[in-house]
């Protein structure tokens, strides 16, 4: 009889803890639908930035002197493909909305690969890319925005052959559509900065 009732509180307390455990998690099927995953990122090739595009001639009348007046900066922007994966082996997430997930912002941060100690200057971003549950999508995101051209190191790279070679860390948030719950995954990319410099129009 007490060897029956002791085996009773036994299985009664690791029930009871095992619900406890369960209701502390946030990964279990109920807290989590979705793995949110980067499946291509520019069609899976390095990136190259041009930190400076020289209007429409790269000198001036004497064929010596560059031409800057014309010059400008363009922002880069990256494609990036999502596909949400559905989780939950709980709820039926393959064809409803339980598992739509909510991109809505992103950092990013230059980690320089060519030795050099200047760091590139990192951003945040934000954004509203809606990826259905077992879908994917395609976005387009701001990679490098002027102010980060504008600024040292990539500023002194305009009219040199000098190059600055970085990983772009990506971390992207969002959140499930219908839990809120927030949601953070990475990526990356290797990312090229310089001067291409490029004669255009009539030198004559």
């Amino acid at each position: 009889m007490f060897q029956t009732r002791t085996k009773f509180i036994v299985l009664f307390l690791g029930v009871f803890l095992a619900i406890v455990l369960m209701s502390c998690s946030e990964d279990t099927p109920y807290d989590q639908r979705t793995v949110m995953i980067v499946s291509s990122i520019n069609d899976n090739t390095p990136f190259f930035s041009d930190v400076l595009n020289q209007g429409d001639s790269l000198y001036e009348e004497d064929g010596v002197t560059y031409k800057t007046n014309d010059d400008y900066v363009v922002e880069d922007y990256l494609l990036v493909t999502f596909y949400n994966k559905p989780y939950s082996s709980i709820f039926e997430t393959d064809n409803s909305s339980l598992g739509d997930f909510l991109v809505t912002g992103y950092d990013v941060e230059f980690v320089r690969l060519d030795g050099g100690t200047t760091p590139v200057p990192s951003f945040s971003g934000e954004t509203s890319i809606l990826v259905p549950a077992n879908s994917t999508v395609e976005a387009n995101i701001l990679l490098v925005p002027f102010y980060v051209k504008n600024q040292s190191p990539l500023f002194e790279l305009r009219y040199s052959p000098n190059e600055i070679l970085t990983y772009a860390h990506i971390t992207f948030h969002g959140h499930e559509v219908q839990t809120d719950r927030n949601i953070s995954f990475d990526t990356g990319i290797t990312v090229s900065f310089g001067d291409k410099l490029q004669v255009k129009g009539n030198q004559d």
